[in-house]
Formats: C-alpha cells, sequence, structure tokens
C-alpha cells in the first residue's frame, strides 16, 4: 500500500494512537480529514465524536455523533457517545433515551457499553441509573473485576455500605491488584468495626501505591494496635509516604509554582494533613515531551497524569478518575471536564496545595 492511499481503517489507527497519547488536536485532525475522503464511513464519524469529546467540544461531538446515527439509525456507539455527550450538555431526557435505546437493541450483555454509560451516569451523580447499568454489566460479566468494583463503588456513593463491602470483596477476588477497590473496602470495614479485617487489606497495597492521608492514618493506627512485631517497618514507610505528600517539593509543585508566576493570579489550597494525594509525588523529573511540557493548564494535569501510577490514561480520563476519587473519599465533586477548574476546585477542596 503506497502512503497515498488509506483505508478509513488506516486513518482511524493512526486518529486513536493520537486520541491515547492524548493528542486530541492531532486525532481530530486526522479524522476530519478522513471524513472528508469517506463521507459514508460511520466509524470514523463515531471516533471523531469521541475526539471531539475529549475536546470539550460538545456541539462538535455532538454533530459527529449524529451524523453517525444518520448514517446508521442504531449504531450503539455512537448512542452511547451521543448520551455522554449530552449529558455534559444538561440535556439528561435525550441522553437517557440514547442510553436506553442501546438497551433496547440488546446490547445489554456487552460489558464494555454497559460499563461506558454506568461510568457516564455516576460522573454526573446520577447513581441510581449508574447502578442499574452496572447491575447489567455485572451479570453480563460475572468475572469482571472492573464492573463489580464499579458496582460497589456506585454502592458506597448510594450509603449503602455493607452492600458495597460485598461487591468490593468480589471485585477483589477477581482482581487482587485493584488497589483503590481494596483501599475503599479497608475503610469501609474500618468504618464498620472490623478493625483487623481492615487490617489484612491494607496490608496488601503496596505503600506506594496509597493515594490519601485518611487511609495511611488510619493503617498506622491498626498496625500499632495490630501489628505486632511487623508493624514497626510499616508505621515508618507509612510516615515516609506522609512526608513525600505533605512536601511540597514535587514535579507538579514546581509546575504549579511556574503558572502562578506566570499569571500572577493562581488560586491558593491549604496544605492539611488531609490532603489526598492526588498527584502522586516522587517523580525525578517531569516529561520531556513538548506536549507534556506545556505550561497551561492542560499542560500542568497532563504531567500529574503522566507522573501517576497510570500514566497512559487521557488527560480526561485522568481528571474523571481523579475527580470520583475525591467525591468518593471526602465526598467533594470537582469539574472533571475543565483542567482549570480542575485545578483551582482541587486547591478549594484542600487537597492540591498551590505555592504561595
Amino acid at each position: 500500500m503506497t502512503p497515498d492511499f488509506q483505508t478509513p481503517e488506516d486513518f482511524d489507527e493512526r486518529a486513536q494512537r493520537h486520541y491515547e497519547a492524548g493528542q486530541y488536536d492531532d486525532a481530530i485532525r486526522v479524522l476530519r480529514s478522513a471524513v472528508a475522503s469517506y463521507p459514508e464511513a460511520v466509524e470514523l464519524r463515531v471516533s471523531l465524536g469521541y475526539a471531539e469529546l475529549a475536546r470539550e467540544e460538545y456541539a462538535w461531538a455532538r454533530r459527529a455523533f449524529e451524523q453517525a446515527l444518520g448514517l446508521e439509525e442504531d449504531h450503539e456507539d455512537a448512542l452511547v457517545g451521543l448520551g455522554e455527550t449530552l449529558l455534559r450538555m444538561g440535556e439528561r431526557a435525550r441522553a437517557f433515551r440514547a442510553f436506553d435505546r442501546v438497551i433496547e437493541l440488546g446490547f445489554a450483555t456487552e460489558v464494555d457499553l454497559t460499563l461506558a454509560m454506568g461510568r457516564a451516569l455516576f460522573r454526573e451523580d446520577l447513581c441510581e441509573r449508574a447502578e442499574k447499568m452496572f447491575r447489567l454489566a455485572v451479570e453480563a460479566g460475572p468475572e469482571s473485576g472492573e464492573a463489580t468494583a464499579d458496582l460497589g463503588f456506585v454502592l458506597h456513593r448510594l450509603g449503602r455500605p455493607s452492600e458495597a463491602r460485598k461487591w468490593l470483596a468480589r471485585s477483589l477476588r477477581l482482581d487482587s491488584s485493584n488497589h483503590e477497590a481494596r483501599a475503599l473496602l479497608g475503610n469501609l470495614l474500618f468504618e464498620a468495626g472490623d478493625r483487623r479485617t481492615a487490617l489484612r487489606h491494607f496490608e496488601r497495597i503496596p505503600v506506594e501505591a496509597l493515594w490519601d492521608s485518611l487511609t495511611i492514618w488510619r493503617i498506622v493506627e491498626l498496625e500499632r494496635a495490630y501489628g505486632e512485631e511487623r508493624g514497626g517497618a510499616r508505621i515508618d514507610a507509612c510516615i515516609d509516604r506522609l512526608d513525600g505528600m505533605l512536601s511540597a517539593g514535587t514535579p507538579e509543585d514546581r509546575l504549579l509554582e511556574e503558572l502562578e508566576a506566570r499569571l500572577g493570579d493562581a488560586p491558593h489550597g491549604v496544605e492539611s494533613p488531609g490532603q489526598l494525594d492526588l498527584f502522586r509525588p516522587g517523580a525525578e523529573r517531569l516529561p520531556a515531551s513538548a506536549e507534556e511540557g506545556r505550561r497551561d493548564w492542560a499542560g500542568i494535569v497532563l504531567a500529574m497524569c503522566r507522573s501517576s501510577a497510570d500514566p497512559e490514561r487521557t488527560l480526561e480520563q485522568y481528571m474523571r478518575d481523579t475527580a470520583r476519587r475525591i467525591r468518593d473519599r471526602i465526598g467533594i465533586r470537582i469539574p472533571d471536564d475543565d483542567p482549570e477548574e480542575f485545578l483551582k476546585a482541587s486547591a478549594r477542596a484542600g487537597v492540591l496545595h498551590i505555592p504561595d
């Protein structure tokens, strides 16, 4: 195949590589060129919609998904994308109809689709509807650790801790490496008074994978009470982790200092022992690429993502995951669709310190 001839699949693959790297502008550029060459290719329009959704260009994303549905009325991925876009735009009734149509078409058995719809609903605090989607996902994929964990998270948000504990425990039997689910289960057991079992779960989480100070303080308390000889080293590691979390010398702080010097009016947060370790300090240096080094709000958040435990996430995924973690742990909702508001709200909530 010569470079002058590319199939729709070739274009889609190129765009997907850009998308996964967080290079949404490049993905959109490739896809718009592809749509011009292949106007009847539904998948290209669907991919374009998701790239524009990631760029928070909701009107354009909606147009792309609607055009895809004009070509194929019941395209399931386009319906899911349109539903998520409509939720972001506040058109809940239409979003619900799009999601309901996916189920009517028989896609309740597709775990990825039900999870995508459930997570979109969960991000908007539509927890009862999210629960229904996650239960469909669990029914369709009973061996899916992701589905069972998500059901546990939403049940926790709904104030049903005993049910949440059940599903989180099941998710860990399916995927023992889900440290976020294990941390939440440990905290729920701690709050229920089953502290020895909570400690057994906490002990299985590597110290470097601990994300918030509340969990670390509880581990220290439990190790002192029940840890016996083995507790000393673990306590020391946890205290070191807390010291690292509260230090001001992380790559993220240096980025924020540069931003404050440049803008002059950056927001100020409160540093306290209750801060969450959202941005996983400890990386030795900042990423080197030009995209990750941009000195704007999106560039800062992207650099934080690249220094996190899961650096392959997109900017959008990172903000969503982090905002969900904040809501689950301290009950404060952080905007997850705008990097500037994401950082400012995190500072106001006290989970991110922006130096003076």
